[in-house]
């Protein structure tokens, strides 16, 4: 099946409606170039058609979902030309392979792909991770979400503190939320570690964070480094916030504290003094129910807790 003379990798296989296979992967140009690679059989594997897809130079592999209307969705990176970096870039295909659209990732040309196979929500959103290098440098973990037509809804990152990491794999969980699998360095560069990461809806560690539109890096392992107490706390009343940030970290800017509701509404926001590492969080003004803490520097989620704020 497939290209004798050229080499064909398939990373990623779905079903389709009649019962066949949509795989998909990359395969070696006659210029030598890597392109995204779709192949669809029957059922029985016998060939049916296949497609490549990409830029005229060496691209990533692509990775394939069937959706529910029986068109194609294909995730992967491309280059914007000769010489520069890999973007993000998603298809959506017809049941026989035509392109319908293609939608590059939006952001300035850092490194990026796609690795996993897009998820499609049950109002035709699509979500898909990856991993992307930042403005700072770092390889991170990446969810993006989608609306039907392309149009990038939110991206969020994760990321250890300052380290490279990897996300290849993302499904959905019955809370509504996803989890990511991938790779992550220890602290000491020693070692890369299997790496899960559960997040809302929204893609937030923390529900909440949607509201805060600088806010797109989000760290993962430092949620011990906020404590709030007591806790439960009645009304009126104010928690203390406890912070332990590891030796080394550097902020990115002044620390916040925020406050945010079930209903994923700021309510309450402070600049924290430099230094500080114990902070009083008055609540005298909100009513009983479930809040989340955020801690965050100039440009990222640092850690976050929840509280609950009880009648009087």
């Amino acid at each position: 099946m497939g290209d004798a003379q050229r080499p064909e990798v398939a990373y990623s296989i779905d079903t389709t409606a009649d019962g066949g296979f949509i795989l998909a992967g990359y395969k070696v140009q006659s210029g030598g170039q890597y392109d995204m690679h779709v192949m669809r059989t029957n059922a029985t594997g016998q060939l049916l058609w296949q497609r490549s897809y990409g830029s005229p130079w060496s691209d990533n592999a692509g990775f394939a979902t069937v959706l529910r209307n029986g068109r194609i969705a294909l995730a992967g990176g491309e280059r914007a030309s000769s010489g520069t970096d890999l973007r993000p870039v998603l298809y959506l295909l017809e049941a026989n392979g035509d392109e319908v659209w293609s939608v590059p990732d939006p952001d300035p040309p850092f490194f990026g792909v796609y690795y996993a196979k897009p998820i499609e929500m049950d109002n035709g959103d699509l979500v898909v991770s990856g991993g992307q290098t930042t403005v700072n440098g770092v390889q991170v973990g990446m969810l993006s979400r989608l609306d039907s037509t392309g149009t990038l809804l939110w991206k969020r990152y994760y990321q250890t503190t300052n380290l490279p990491n990897y996300t290849y794999d993302v499904r959905r969980t019955l809370d509504g939320g996803f989890i990511l699998a991938g790779t992550a360095f220890d602290s000491a560069l020693v070692s890369q570690d299997a790496w899960l990461v559960k997040v809302d809806s929204f893609g937030c560690l923390m529900p909440g964070c949607q509201v805060f539109d600088a806010i797109l890096e989000q760290v993962t392992d430092l949620r011990n480094a906020l404590r709030v107490w007591p806790n439960p706390v009645v009304a009126g009343g104010a928690v203390q916030v406890d912070l332990r940030l590891p030796a080394g970290f550097a902020a990115r800017g002044a620390l916040r504290l925020a406050l945010t509701d079930a209903q994923g509404r700021l309510v309450q926001e402070e600049t924290l003094p430099q230094a500080v590492s114990d902070f009083s969080f008055p609540l005298s003004a909100f009513p009983p129910g479930l809040y989340h803490v955020h801690l965050l520097d100039g440009s990222r989620w640092v850690s976050g807790a929840k509280v609950v704020v009880s009648p009087p």
